[in-house]
């Protein structure tokens, strides 16, 4: 059986750490709103003003808390969402301080009833406008983070070639050294560099452990599976793969420069997200032309599988850097002929009229 790729999210992939912080605020606004009807069931005093502004200026605090434990532990871009929980409960707040306070000066105030209509009204209207937006936002907040992380992967590989002359070849040395292993001094990874013992294979007792740490910048916010971006052993998966084969961006022997692409280092295809490989980071494989069939978002044979040589957890298409270090996002309706002039250094093919986004 194929699976569309990227699979479609469902309630399996959603994260602990996101329920808990949903429950977290649900709590908040339902013990504002139970509150608010509370303090209709007696006379109101000024301790109900003090407590509604404990309320207001405790909100925020744990607001705060809730967010930075997502964006720690969930990756979750939380901002939209906790913000309109934040508004929400400000609000009822701010009713039960005017409702206290027209109470305390003996004003005419309205009914319970009128009172229970409008938070249910502001309750409904804050669920149907925050769904959504939410998992839009979030992803809007994904894509533009991993733009970001081919964009350091292109600064990386362009500091490598003002170093050594050249950019790094997608796996060179025996044993085998994948390219994202060599430009880790360059991608703010010196120490992890030195860890890694280049005598040995990738997959070796020394190397393993290298290989169960995911390097910032190295994974898609977005991946959802396997949820915790590894595979059943602890090996961390890599999104970004280095385009290789005959008269790609990495050269079959020896290393490139700019000057030695003819086509143009902005109409030349250098790092790609081809997350449906399934690429362990320190593994010396890459999406090679000519093995992979030409395509972006591929149907596979497993939900997280995707054979095309580009591929991504972004509906629509996939991210790419250029050889100028540019990053672009590349449509899954490309036509196949302007990809395959994407992917030559040297082929003197038209790139005219590919989609960029």
């Amino acid at each position: 059986m194929e699976h569309g790729f990227p699979p479609g999210t469902n309630w399996a992939t959603v994260r602990m750490e996101t329920i808990v912080a949903h429950v977290v605020m649900l709590l908040l606004v339902l013990g504002a709103v139970g509150g608010l009807f509370l303090t209709r069931r007696r006379t109101a005093s000024r301790a109900d003003i003090l407590i509604w502004t404990a309320v207001i200026c405790a909100t925020p605090i744990a607001a705060l808390i809730v967010r930075q434990g997502l964006d720690r532990f969930a990756r979750e871009s939380s901002g939209p969402f906790i913000s309109g929980y934040v508004l929400f409960v400000w609000s009822v707040c701010l009713t039960g301080m005017i409702r206290s306070h027209r109470s305390i000066k003996r004003q005419q105030e309205s009914s319970p009833f009128g009172y229970s209509i409008v938070c249910l009204v502001g309750l409904g209207i804050f669920i149907m406008l925050s769904l959504p937006a939410v998992p839009q936002a979030r992803e809007a907040a994904r894509r533009s983070q991993c733009k970001n992380n081919l964009k350091q992967i292109g600064i990386a590989l362009h500091n490598y070639m003002d170093s050594y002359g050249s950019f790094p070849l997608a796996v060179d040395g025996e044993p085998a050294i994948s390219w994202r292993v060599r430009i880790l001094p360059f991608n703010d990874q010196p120490g992890l560099y030195e860890k890694y013992d280049q005598q040995a294979a990738w997959n070796s007792e020394q190397n393993l452990p290298i290989a169960a740490i995911m390097v910032p910048g190295l994974q898609c916010p977005s991946r959802r599976e396997p949820p915790s971006g590894s595979n059943e052993k602890g090996y961390s998966f890599t999104d970004y793969t280095m385009l290789t084969g005959p008269g790609t961006f990495s050269g079959e022997f020896e290393p490139r420069a700019t000057q030695g692409i003819a086509d143009g280092a902005s109409n030349t295809l250098a790092v790609v997200e081809a997350a449906g490989l399934n690429i362990v980071w320190t593994e010396p494989r890459d999406a090679q032309a000519g093995r992979e069939p030409l395509g972006i978002n591929f149907k596979g044979e497993g939900k997280s599988d995707s054979p095309g040589i580009m591929s991504s957890w972004h509906a629509g298409g996939a991210n790419a850097a250029f050889a100028d270090g540019a990053v672009r996002f590349l449509s899954q309706n490309i036509d196949p002929a302007v990809l395959r002039a994407l992917t030559t250094v040297d082929g003197n093919d038209s790139v005219e009229g590919w989609d960029d986004r």
